[in-house]
């Protein structure tokens, strides 16, 4: 139920891989207006992957002059700024807060070598901080940084996230919430602090981190500064709303205990609310804070979908609009006409981690089309977000799963997804969970509403609802399909680790 009568606007800020959105909605999740800025992430050799830091300020700055500007026209008020975002990309900087180097995205791979030296550690990172060591959360990112680029590592002030240095630029504060503490490998799940341990193991001073805050915190206000630049109301208060797989899962309904959350943007992300950690936790699924305080979640991941997808798009259907390529997909049969492609293109992630995992495309005949290999790519993620539910039962149970991502706006997609996942899935409103999940947690904080539960109940509630079945006859033949995928894998990779990597088997 909500709090206060007072009516206010909320800017959010969503930070994405490939663009940021700036939207601003009422209160009560009407959406006013909106700007996105599309970037490009650079791909390099040795699977590395870097950002320009000035990409986020820019994209940051000229999102907030044109709501601004467009409010203004309008006579829309500003109340507040909240800002969600991808959560693991590491940006050095110095005592200026200016940034030392490029980021190292959350894709990036250079510090394979260093997390399977640590892999003896891996009973201790997991019982302290709820995920096994992996390249993708941003420890290890610190550790690469002090072993080969010392002279950056020596001048870094803080070590930020992408949402920590665009709080900086907007209220001249430091700080850094749960949601992308508890995705560094460094912060104790248990009590909410940097963890000693941890700190030792990835040889990372405590002094180099910024203060941890809970999600949904108010971390300022609009300097002057920032006021004059871009013309949004000096002093109006800026939240952290946490992760945006947090927020995307809470705008996908993720409020309370059995509710699961299937995010397939440029990655697949399942995210389910627990109360408490699981006293049967084990490291096939991470444990992370949610953005809802005294909440966690239960995370598994993928870690390519639509980038995946926009690769075959791009490499064998150049030109082609998504219309075509939808079309194309429902022209192959169930079963991709025995073609099986194992998606894992940046490695796997959960369960087990595995960085030399590579993408696959199997019972490749004279006979197979490009329409087959592409059906068999989304298949072969559907089996893979499969495994993770299977996962995430051992642990809760699911009443409902809920869907969303770039990749949910294919209809061929979503009916690959409700079968393989053998249950009906539900997908609302547009696929914008993301952002309406900020904004609810944002809400919450002002004292909007009395809860995010009850945020999301006065939102969500004229959200457009469409509902897919499963056909019995397709479940049957996917399950036969998802256990063929998983048996070319330990075929391939062997399923066991030897001396902390994986046996390669060809």
């Amino acid at each position: 139920m909500r709090k206060k009568e007072k009516s206010m606007n909320i800017l959010v800020i969503d930070v994405g891989t490939s663009s940021m959105r700036g939207i601003l909605f009422t209160q009560e999740g009407k959406l006013l207006t909106e700007k996105q800025v599309f970037y490009n992430v650079t791909y390099m050799e040795n699977s590395w992957v870097e950002q320009k830091p000035s990409d986020w300020e820019n994209a940051l700055y000229e999102i907030m002059k044109q709501i601004a500007k467009k409010a203004k026209s309008n006579q829309w008020k500003i109340d507040a700024v909240t800002l969600t975002s991808q959560r693991s990309s590491v940006i050095p900087v110095d005592k200026s807060i200016r940034p030392l180097c490029n980021a190292i995205m959350w894709q990036d791979k250079r510090t394979n070598e260093i997390c399977e030296e640590l892999n003896t550690q891996n009973d201790k990172v997991f019982s302290l901080c709820g995920s096994r060591v992996n390249p993708v959360f941003s420890a290890s990112k610190m550790t690469w940084i002090r072993e080969n680029r010392p002279e950056i590592y020596e001048k870094t002030f803080k070590f930020m996230v992408i949402p920590d240095y665009l709080i900086y630029l907007l209220t001249g504060n430091i700080c850094t919430d749960y949601t992308y503490g508890s995705r560094s490998l460094l912060m104790n799940i248990h009590t909410h602090q940097w963890d000693p341990e941890l700190l030792d193991i990835f040889r990372v001073e405590r002094e180099k981190l910024c203060d941890l805050v809970a999600p949904g915190s108010i971390c300022g206000t609009l300097t002057k500064e920032i006021a004059e630049l871009t013309g949004c109301p000096e002093g109006i208060p800026v939240i952290t709303a946490g992760g945006d797989q947090q927020c995307g899962a809470i705008g996908q309904g993720v409020v309370k205990k059995g509710t699961l959350s299937v995010t397939a943007g440029t990655g697949g992300f399942l995210i389910t609310a627990t109360n408490e950690v699981p006293e049967n936790l084990e490291d096939d699924v991470i444990c992370n804070f949610s953005s809802i305080k005294g909440q966690y979640v239960l995370e598994s991941s993928v870690l390519t979908c639509c980038s995946a997808f926009d690769w075959f798009r791009r490499e064998f259907y150049e030109g082609a609009s998504y219309e075509t390529v939808n079309r194309a997909i429902t022209e192959s049969p169930v079963g991709a006409n025995g073609c099986i492609c194992l998606p894992y293109f940046q490695g796997r992630s959960t369960p087990d981690w595995n960085n030399l995992a590579k993408g696959v495309f199997a019972n490749v005949t004279l006979g197979t089309t490009k329409k087959d290999m592409l059906r068999s790519l989304l298949e072969g993620i559907c089996f893979e977000i499969g495994n993770g539910i299977e996962t995430m039962k051992k642990y809760l149970e699911i009443s409902e799963i809920y869907v969303n991502g770039g990749l949910t706006n294919s209809e061929p997609f979503n009916e690959i997804q409700c079968n393989v996942y053998g249950t009906k899935i539900i997908r609302l409103g547009k696929a914008d969970a993301t952002a309406r999940g900020a904004l609810m947690v944002a809400a919450e904080a002002l004292g909007l509403y009395s809860s995010v539960e009850a945020a999301f109940d006065e939102i969500g509630k004229s959200d457009h609802v469409k509902v897919y079945l499963p056909q019995e006859e397709n479940v049957l033949k996917y399950e036969k399909g998802r256990a063929q995928m998983n048996r070319l894998y330990k075929k391939i990779w062997g399923g066991t680790k030897k001396d902390g990597n994986f046996e390669f088997r060809v």
